[in-house]
């Protein structure tokens, strides 16, 4: 199974893009045979662990909006456990919940972060041009998910 967790605030217009571009990677993976599980939530939260120390998580990737240029494209990068240290604040990162998941539950998949470019984040419903243009990789980006849980 494909774990997408996508996290943002769609009230926030650019940062609301990591959502919408997770319901339509789900769609476009589950298109080419993927059974996928998305998970969509403001920030990220220790809970999350659970679901990604699931047995049956082949691969897991997070999705959000960062800020970048006009005209960027989504990108997509490998996370590494060892990269991450634990946190006791506000804020996590995906690296420090697949350390969780490791730590509690001893299993950790081959985890992914598609990051979706956006150049404006102020209060607000739509989305940039750069952010909807970001939108059509979807497709393309399913692909390379189909490749890396095979």
């Amino acid at each position: 199974m494909l774990l997408i967790i996508a996290y943002g605030n769609s009230l926030r217009r650019d940062d609301g893009a990591g959502l919408l571009m997770a319901e339509r990677l789900e769609q476009a993976c589950q298109a080419l045979g993927l059974m996928v599980k998305r998970i969509s939530v403001h920030q990220l939260m220790p809970e999350l662990a659970v679901d990604i120390a699931d047995q049956a998580v082949r691969v897991a990737v997070f999705v959000d909006a960062q800020p970048a240029q006009p005209g960027d494209s989504p990108t997509l990068f490998p996370l590494a456990v060892e990269a991450a240290s634990p946190s006791v604040g506000h804020h996590l990162t995906p690296a420090v919940l697949l350390l969780y998941a490791q730590q509690l539950y001893h299993h950790c998949p081959p985890a992914w972060q598609i990051t979706v470019p956006g150049v404006d984040f102020d209060h607000g419903e739509t989305l940039s041009q750069t952010a909807r243009d970001s939108l059509s990789h979807a497709s393309a980006l399913a692909q390379q998910l189909a490749v890396l849980c095979r």
